[in-house]
């Protein structure tokens, strides 16, 4: 799934209105638009800053690999993304 998808995804399932998204990430109603659209253009740190209002983080990992748990005694691995 891309990351567009997730988001307009996310934000309907919380009964979100576009707007709605932009305010509680402190971001423009434009760039949530952009996003859901999976625009090339869209700035990582607001990205990030809608992915935390929607309760979500962003990770990165090779291609083809998903991130291993974490080695230190007791972590627990990271949860499987959507869009893994």
């Amino acid at each position: 799934m891309e990351i567009g998808a997730f988001v307009r995804e996310r934000r309907r399932a919380l009964d979100l209105t576009q707007q709605q998204l932009a305010d509680l990430a402190g971001v423009g109603l434009n760039f949530v638009y952009q996003l859901e659209k999976n625009k090339q253009t869209v700035q990582l740190d607001c990205t990030r800053q809608v992915l935390r209002a929607l309760g979500f983080d962003l990770a990165v990992a090779p291609v083809g690999e998903t991130l291993a748990a974490d080695p230190r005694p007791g972590a627990s691995a990271r949860p499987s993304l959507p869009w893994d």
